[in-house]
């Protein structure tokens, strides 16, 4: 007994951190909900006043990421002006005020509305959530709590699949509107971040959350060196310039990392897969090969779901830099073998093209989807990370829909063929990119990681 009671336990930081992530389990039900819900809004059977249009279903759609892009800056200010549990308590408040009108108020506007609403909350699921979770993990489970943000994304993906087709309008509306409602509720009983709370001045506090989280007494010696810690890291930040902006650009260590996370976000975005899982009906009708859309959408998020999961148990055995190097390298092939496919045209086998597309979403689940956020809540002070990941985000947001923007038109006109030896080259760049420019970040403090760029500047970095 007195030997677990010196041990640092993770239970409560795992519990946490699930209970953290469901905002970003919302967040998928809503990118998800679409497929289901869309083509019953259009029919005769529409619990609307009268059936959407297709212009209706297409502003639905882009309401989410343009919302999310101002939703960023947005919560990025909040949680470092008011702490980061409110925050994450917003998102969900925002998730039952979208699901509230969508399920009392079935018309066209209205529902634009409601996504838009939607699209606020995503902005904090991308920026406060990680940096929450990042905050009150130890530095051993950083990594698969991290990664759990997206795994969670894809699980509500999958969810709304399967709630969707088998239940009504309404019921599927009260079922998420739940989920949020009891988020909120169950959010305010958990702790702030223990970083969040040393900024402010209440240091004794922090010291509370830490020896909960770890399971620990508020005298241990594993819980003074963290608080050590995270007080050398707001001391060294103190020392910097006074104006926000200009202590990032000048600190070489911080605009350094902010400079690879952004190149990280771009590898993610405009390695195609963001475009190929919007697409997919269509990549797969381009090479000869028809699926039911439901069908296919259940499917996509599975693999993407597997993927995910494979991070989340396995990235504290291989790092960073592995999973990220090793996905984008194979879903550079995949690109490379479906541009191919599309260049020689529908004489060649239909399985090959398929097998392409399920075998690179995968690889992007395992590696390129997860790992640059885990990257992005690592690498930045604590009083500049909300705001530095915000940056990243909106980054992210603007690449994804430059890609689906630009996909068809491109295919249309110079071939599917020229878009997806585009997606190749990207990754094959970010394969290069991983290896030589990213520092491995698995296990280690802020202050080992900036040694990285201490010691060296390169050109890309």
């Amino acid at each position: 007994m007195d030997r677990r009671k010196n041990e640092s336990s993770a239970k409560r930081q795992i519990l946490t951190a699930l209970i953290a992530t469901i905002p970003t389990f919302t967040y998928g039900i809503q990118i998800g909900w679409l497929s289901p819900m869309g083509p019953l809004l259009k029919s005769d059977s529409t619990p609307a006043q009268a059936p959407l249009t297709d212009k209706h279903i297409s502003w639905m759609a882009a309401a989410l990421p343009l919302a999310g892009i101002v939703g960023i800056p947005f919560f990025s200010y909040a949680s470092d002006r008011f702490g980061r549990k409110i925050c994450v308590i917003l998102v969900s408040v925002l998730s039952c005020i979208s699901w509230t009108m969508k399920l009392t108020a079935i018309m066209p506007a209205t529902l634009i509305i409601a996504r838009v609403i939607a699209g606020l909350a995503a902005g904090g699921c991308f920026v406060v959530v990680p940096v929450y979770v990042k905050e009150i993990s130890q530095d051993t489970l950083r990594g698969a709590l991290g990664s759990l943000n997206m795994t969670v994304c894809k699980l509500g993906v999958i969810f709304v699949y399967a709630v969707g087709m088998a239940a009504s309008y309404k019921l599927n509306q009260v079922v998420y509107l739940a989920v949020s409602g009891i988020h909120v509720v169950l959010f305010c009983f958990m702790p702030e971040s223990p970083n969040y709370l040393l900024k402010i001045g209440k240091e004794k506090k922090a010291v509370r959350t830490i020896a909960w989280l770890r399971s620990l007494s508020k005298s241990h010696k594993l819980v003074t060196e963290e608080l050590h810690k995270l007080k050398e890291e707001q001391i060294q930040f103190d020392a910097m310039a006074r104006v926000p902006l200009l202590s990032v650009v000048q600190d070489r260590t911080t605009f350094s990392a902010l400079r690879m996370t952004l190149m990280l976000m771009a590898m993610q975005t405009l390695s195609g897969c963001f475009a190929l899982m919007n697409y997919a009906a269509d990549v797969f009708q381009r090479a000869g090969t028809e699926w039911r859309p439901n069908t296919l959408a259940l499917f996509m998020g599975s693999l993407q779901l597997a993927g995910s999961f494979f991070t989340t148990v396995s990235i504290e055995k291989f790092g960073r830099k592995i999973p990220l190097a090793c996905s984008s390298l194979v879903v550079s092939v995949c690109m490379t073998t479906l541009a191919t496919c599309f260049l020689l045209g529908k004489g060649i086998v239909t399985w090959l093209p398929v097998t392409a597309v399920c075998v690179c979403i995968l690889a992007y689940g395992a590696g390129l989807a997860p790992v640059p956020l885990v990257i992005m809540a690592e690498v930045f002070p604590f009083q500049v990370r909300a705001r530095m990941a915000g940056a990243s985000m909106a980054f992210s947001f603007f690449c994804s829909s430059m890609t689906v923007l630009f996909y068809t038109p491109v295919a249309d006109q110079f071939g599917a063929y020229v878009v997806f030896y585009s997606f190749a080259a990207v990754t094959f760049f970010g394969v290069v990119y991983t290896v030589l420019w990213v520092p491995e970040t698995k296990g280690k403090s802020l202050e080992e990681i900036h040694k990285y760029w201490k010691k060296t500047e390169p050109v890309f970095v």
